[in-house]
């Protein structure tokens, strides 16, 4: 019996020939609205890009740099590197025909993991194993039911299955804050490393164990589990059979669908993996796997997690090796999300057929099996109670990043790959207000330009928190327009006019593209303020720039340190309410104590909540400090710079004396609004 033909339900395209494994044109013609218009065909554009391995040579050919790419984006190898767990058993349950370990191993310095390891009774030699990645079910987690249901199975079939708790979830207590620390992506970690550096510390711990056969691993989990199979099995050969289960999508087609929700509030991270999406899809970790046994399970009733061509794919390139029976397709549609029994039973069959060499492949049936209630006291491994990642985590970053210097350069421009754009000078009237929509290839981005009377002293560039409409009621802009100053007030992407809701989603699809928000936004103020002062009126006067709030001085710290480069003129600056320093993200005493705080249970409509007043996800640079500080282009920009009411980690306001620890000697830490006026429109 063909074994495809029993465990596959192929997902086919109209045949056009030549197969097409990206059907992105259609994502790419999108009409435009906005900016996240624009981010989103930017997204697809960049999968459409991708050449894809259609041959065994060009897989072997590219596997060496997808990996390399692959680890520098997760960034796991920066953590105690080989990994070497310290587990140890801490009690074993008997059950009929199988027996469970009560393991706990330490990832990280001070971090202890929780995991049970199922083994067979009365096996004779090593046995085959498989790595269980629990996805995000926080209270259960490898309790779950389900879960529980497929390692016993397993274990009375003869195999070894290691199932542990990811960080977050099930004894290690239910916080959705230590699977976003976004503070890590400063220092080049992304939150998918942390859950490659456990997986690859519970893979070492199972192969030491005596009982475990190490030419016969396997790798299977759900949802963030499925993911994390595709990403380790693309990863590590060791990993001879994988099965990831409903964790497998086209990039392009997750990044549309989950728009609407905000990427699920962006509660969880471990899908955004920095700049992914220029060089993998969904189809280059199956390459990188390929072709070794690979089993996809998803369910077409699963709208977050659609395979698109990525089916089509693994069929054609398995047959190129000449091993298309390796590849498998297996559709659950009546159970949608999770490890149910059909998707259960798809698994152990393949498992058996690749780990055994038992059977055609075809899904085998579980047969009743007696689950523990998730909260069985004598399945604990942890005896005192519940142990928190976060702390330990949040510890490593800080040490990680204390031994980071900058080596330069210090232009935003070098670092992000992208220059700022360029917009064509708008048509001026003379009116005392004029509103501007100034197009910048995909984007219009809309300014309010006010004039005095008369000509203009200079051209102060505003750029608000609050929106470019709040600039009539700022003290400093006021005092402008009184001096006979124009003042422009542009409503950067994500800003007034542009602002959204979809800051997850923004901060996410950014960060997969390689890629940074607050970088555009400099782009657009930069763009508007260069276009705007190129007109005849205010070619020669002078040129400052003023932004008020933490989003808006940022961005702006970008776009003057571009200035002198670009041969924008700016004379004065000055940052109100903003960051001094990046490092700043990582020293928050305050906030981190809230952020290890543990809740009783997954609380929907809780958890999607800032508890502790988290850096906006979009304002973190992946891997940022070994290149720059704000410091840095602080003291690379044009003109005289000051800086008003500053703020810490913990949003904090600093005084002047603790402003000019972190700020280069050309700044300086003024007082009061009415100093900062002065500093801005003297220019001195």
């Amino acid at each position: 019996m063909d074994p495809k033909a029993v465990t596959v339900t192929r997902q086919t395209q109209p045949s056009t020939g030549t197969r097409s494994y990206a059907p992105l044109a259609l994502l790419a013609a999108l009409p435009l609205f906005g900016s996240l218009d624009e981010l989103e065909r930017r997204a697809a554009r960049s999968l459409e890009s991708i050449r894809h391995a259609r041959t065994p040579e060009e897989a072997a050919a590219a596997r060496p740099e997808l990996r390399r790419r692959l680890e520098h984006a997760l960034g796991h190898k920066q953590m105690p590197w080989p990994p070497k767990p310290k587990g140890r058993v801490v009690g074993t349950v008997r059950r009929n025909g199988y027996r469970i370990d009560k393991v706990v191993f330490e990832s990280l310095p001070g971090v202890s993991v929780p995991g049970h390891l199922y083994l067979p009774e009365g096996a004779a030699g090593r046995v085959p194993a498989i790595l269980f990645y629990n996805g995000h079910w926080y209270e259960a987690s490898k309790m779950l039911p389900d879960h529980q249901a497929f390692a016993i199975h397993m274990a009375r079939s003869g195999f070894a299955v290691f199932s542990f708790d990811p960080f977050g979830q099930g004894e290690r207590g239910v916080s959705t804050r230590d699977h976003r620390r976004v503070s890590s992506l400063l220092a080049g970690v992304s939150q998918q490393g942390f859950a490659e550096y456990e997986t690859q510390c519970a893979l070492e711990y199972l192969l030491s164990r005596p009982e475990v056969d190490a030419t016969r691993i396997g790798m299977t989990g759900a949802s963030g589990g499925g993911y994390n199979t595709w990403i380790t099995a693309s990863l590590d050969d060791r990993i001879r059979v994988a099965v990831p289960v409903v964790g497998t999508s086209q990039f392009a087609l997750q990044i549309s669908f989950t728009r609407t929700g905000d990427w699920y509030h962006a509660a969880e991270h471990c899908h955004f993996v920095p700049g992914l999406i220029t060089f993998a899809d969904n189809h280059e970790l199956l390459a990188m796997i390929a072709p070794r046994p690979l089993l996809v399970i998803n369910s077409t009733t699963d709208a977050g997690f659609v395979a698109g061509t990525v089916t089509d794919y693994g069929h054609d390139l398995y047959k190129a090796f000449g091993r298309p029976e390796r590849f498998g397709y297996f559709n659950d549609p009546s159970s949608g999300h999770g490890y149910q029994q059909r998707k259960r039973e798809a698994a152990y069959g393949w498992f058996l057929r690749y780990l055994m060499d038992r059977g055609d492949g075809s899904p085998s049936p579980e047969g009743p099996v007696q689950i523990a209630p998730p909260d069985a006291a004598e399945l604990r491994c942890f005896a005192e109670g519940k142990r928190a990642a976060g702390p330990g985590m949040e510890m490593f970053v800080r040490k990680l990043a204390a031994g980071i210097r900058a080596r330069g350069p210090a232009v935003p421009s070098a670092f992000f790959g992208s220059e700022p754009p360029v917009a064509a000078t708008p048509p001026l009237n003379t009116q005392p207000e004029q509103r501007l929509a100034v197009t910048m290839g995909e984007v219009t981005i809309p300014a309010l330009l006010l004039r005095s009377g008369g000509a203009p002293k200079g051209l102060l560039v505003a750029a608000l928190d609050a929106g470019k409409d709040s600039v009539t009621a700022d003290p400093v802009a006021r005092t402008a327009r009184e001096r006979g100053w124009s003042v422009l007030a542009i409503d950067a992407r994500g800003i007034g006019e542009l602002r959204t809701e979809k800051r997850g989603w923004t901060a996410a699809v950014s960060l997969l593209a390689g890629d940074h928000f607050v970088w555009r936004q400099a782009g657009d103020l930069f763009a508007v303020a260069r276009a705007v002062h190129a007109a005849p009126e205010y070619a020669r006067a002078p040129l400052a720039w003023y932004a008020r709030g933490d989003n808006m001085a940022l961005a702006s710290t970008y776009a003057i340190a571009e200035a002198a480069r670009a041969g924008l003129p700016i004379r004065a600056w000055a940052l109100r309410e903003g960051f001094l320093s990046y490092r700043q993200f990582l020293d928050r005493p305050a906030s981190h104590e809230a952020s290890f705080r543990l809740m009783e249970k997954d609380e929907r409509e809780r958890r999607f909540t800032t508890w502790d007043r988290e850096i906006p996800f979009w304002y973190v640079p992946f891997d940022v400090l070994r290149v720059f500080d704000l410091g840095d282009l602080l003291a690379v920009s044009p003109g005289s710079g000051a800086v008003l009411d500053p703020i810490d980690g913990d949003w904090k306001r600093m005084n002047a004396a603790a402003a000019r620890r972190l700020l280069p000697r050309k700044v300086v830490a003024v007082e009061s609004e009415d100093a900062l006026a002065e500093r801005l429109l003297r220019g001195n």
